[in-house]
């Protein structure tokens, strides 16, 4: 599969993302499990559009490649999550399974083609306290993405959505069943927020705000 020079996501999301925001034409996103600066990002392509913002990963290698790539974000080497603390990152060599999460790590363990590098100990604080922190005073968070790799519903839950409610959210949803969507987690989680789904591709799904 295949998709233009200038699409980045694993499956062209960052296609779908530029269309829904395409009213705005620079603005501020919170990249939550940024993984990569360009390859797989669902943000790079905004990025080259003249949009800023944070770059959010436990992992200190893709923080150092957003520094070094992307230096008008800020780029944060932190675990998000509802509780605060100290917790476990397990790295592979697939940079992009890397975990917080026990039964993914135990999943992506059993595949032969993961190899497992080892743990680090990371900070892990809620989105709330690092967006109250990092995001610029009267500045509003218009793209939000989250691709957390088995945690990304308690990265939701650990947002202040009063403060920080973006008009486009992008999340990683592992359970989403395109024939039983309101048995996601992730769908009932964000529709009182008043969040609309409207694209799925492959494990990520794309809300409006209705």
């Amino acid at each position: 599969m295949t998709f233009p020079i200038d699409s980045y996501s694993s499956f062209g999301e960052d296609r779908l993302i530029l269309k829904f925001l395409s009213k705005l034409p620079v603005g501020f996103y919170v990249d939550v499990g940024a993984h990569a600066p360009i390859d797989y990002s669902n943000t790079y392509a905004l990025y080259q559009r003249g949009w800023r913002g944070i770059a959010i990963d436990p992992d200190p290698d893709s923080i150092s490649a957003f520094q070094a790539t992307r230096p008008e974000d800020t780029a944060l080497q932190v675990a998000i999550g509802s509780k605060p603390g100290k917790v476990r990152l397990h790295l592979f060599s697939d940079r992009s399974m890397n975990t917080v999460d026990p039964d993914l790590y135990k999943k992506t363990l059993a595949n032969p083609r993961k190899r497992h590098l080892g743990d680090i100990d990371v900070e892990r604080k809620t989105l709330a306290d690092v967006l109250g922190e990092h995001v610029p005073a009267g500045r509003t968070v218009d793209f939000m993405n989250v691709d957390c790799e088995g945690v990304d519903l308690d990265v939701l839950r650990s947002n202040d959505w009063a403060r920080f409610h973006p008009k486009l959210l992008a999340v990683e949803d592992l359970d989403l069943d395109l024939e039983r969507v309101v048995e996601s987690k992730i769908f009932r989680y964000l529709r009182p927020l008043g969040y609309r789904l409207v694209s799925h591709l492959h494990y990520t799904s794309l809300y409006r705000l209705s």
